[in-house]
């Protein structure tokens, strides 16, 4: 999971919201009283997305004090909305034993009844965590996706995927469960190590796979020449073919869905990824859990103690919400676009001038007359992105 405490944002050689857009939100403390909902959104009918937060860490009794925040905030949105989509991310296996999975699942269930057509149930995992007891377990809730978290940060040359590969040929005979994957890499993960890995995701019928750079400080030179050139190849191997490619680490296979949505910019970056624009609203439950409503995000605090002794005294566990400035908005709109489609629309004369004197001529294509980004300009994301985070003059 993302901790968003504004102190521990890094920049990073691969896109996300955290690196790319959430420099532009100013925090504030958020009042432990609820805030009170417009009367718009308690009518609203638009499709809400639910997430659940896991932390690896065992919270004693988890499942209830999920179900005492929804209990909570029950008066904050409209119960007859559409769920969209609903995750259960960070390490839910972990945390949850199989019989409280399946409690917290009805309890939801009997909060959010209506389920837009085509909703997703989806469920954050470990190849180790793909078992057959635990498939028939999401099988049976009626989950039908599951992404496959890989820490591929220390990887040699040699090292085996049998473990990957057994719990792949499992997931393959239930043939019912949408499959995507997150591998985190380094400059100590070999390529041929990732392009092994990779061809196996791509034989499984992944659909869809983000590439996250692992880093935990300052790199040496060497290291972060390493990890370009890594991201390089593999955004070539993607394109190569076929599948389309959103900020410079999220691929997704030609039939995956996400593709219409692009070609008709109703795309959006935001801290879950890449996600339809018409789901205004989402609602994140537990600790250090992230929500968006009327624009602004909501953020849990990340203890489990605070969190815990917060819903005692029937109080929100939120530490703090971010809001975007008004003056940064067109900044917002100019990084989401090169984010979601890498190119800019139309824009002034004035502005389209500001922004090539801002982005390197070997980082945009030739001969265009709106401003879209190079392979070179697709990598090199962040370092465009911390070019735009200053004040623009449309």
């Amino acid at each position: 999971m993302t901790n968003f405490n504004k102190a521990q944002i890094q920049r990073s050689l691969t896109t996300g919201f955290k690196s790319s857009l959430f420099p532009l939100y100013v925090s504030s403390d958020e009042p432990l009283d609820p805030i009170e909902p417009s009367s718009a959104q308690l009518s609203s009918i638009a499709p809400i997305g639910i997430n659940v937060y896991c932390p690896q860490q065992r919270v004693d009794d988890y499942e209830h004090l999920i179900c005492q925040e929804v209990t909570l905030r029950r008066a904050l949105y409209n119960r007859h909305q559409p769920v969209a989509s609903i995750w259960w991310l960070g390490s839910p296996l972990q945390q949850f034993s199989p019989e409280a999975i399946t409690e917290l699942c009805f309890r939801l269930s009997s909060h959010f009844t209506h389920q837009q057509e085509n909703s997703t149930r989806g469920m954050a995992v470990t190849p180790m965590e793909l078992d057959k007891n635990n498939l028939a377990l999401m099988k049976g809730l009626n989950f039908n996706a599951i992404r496959i978290n890989i820490d591929a940060s220390v990887a040699s040359g040699d090292r085996s995927l049998s473990k990957i590969e057994a719990a792949l040929q499992m997931l393959a005979d239930y043939k019912s469960f949408d499959l995507n994957c997150v591998i985190k890499f380094s400059a100590l993960s070999h390529q041929d190590f990732l392009e092994r890995l990779l061809s196996l995701l791509e034989k499984s019928h992944c659909s869809h796979i983000e590439v996250l750079s692992q880093k935990g400080g300052p790199m040496s030179l060497q290291d972060k020449l390493s990890s370009d050139n890594q991201l390089a190849r593999i955004n070539d191997h993607f394109c190569d073919i076929g599948w389309r490619i959103c900020g410079n680490n999220s691929f997704f296979a030609p039939a995956h869905p996400l593709g219409n949505l692009q070609c008709q910019a109703q795309l959006v970056a935001c801290p879950w990824g890449y996600l339809a624009k018409q789901i205004p609203s989402w609602l994140g439950f537990g600790v250090g859990a992230l929500s968006l409503s009327s624009g602004s995000y909501h953020y849990n605090t990340p203890s489990s103690e605070r969190y815990v002794a917060l819903l005692g005294e029937k109080k929100r566990p939120v530490q703090s919400h971010f809001h975007l400035q008004p003056e940064r908005e067109i900044n917002y709109q100019i990084i989401q676009e090169l984010l979601c489609r890498h190119a800019i629309g139309a824009t002034t004369p004035q502005l389209q001038q500001q922004l090539r004197s801002l982005i390197p001529g070997a980082w945009v294509k030739p001969g265009t007359d709106n401003l879209a980004l190079s392979k070179a300009g697709v990598v090199n994301l962040p370092a465009i992105c911390d070019k735009l985070f200053a004040p623009l003059h449309p």
